[in-house]
């Protein structure tokens, strides 16, 4: 496992994959995988956000009726 690999999974929007490589780097010592696990959004971080964003707009949306 290796940083490329890492990014590469980024770069496809695997970020759980990644975020297991960079993890498994860091605990082996690695600070460059620490530095760049820390910039990664934390899980499911994104998708909450769009969803709080939709419920409120459902909730507008209903509200203006």
């Amino acid at each position: 496992m290796t940083m490329t690999l890492a990014e590469l999974y980024l770069k496809q929007g695997l970020a759980g994959r990644a975020r297991e490589i960079l993890r498994k780097l860091a605990d082996e010592g690695d600070p460059i995988a620490r530095e760049r696990l820390a910039q990664i959004v934390p899980p499911a971080a994104e998708e909450i956000a769009l969803l709080r964003d939709l419920l409120e707009r459902v909730r507008a949306r209903r509200g203006a009726r």
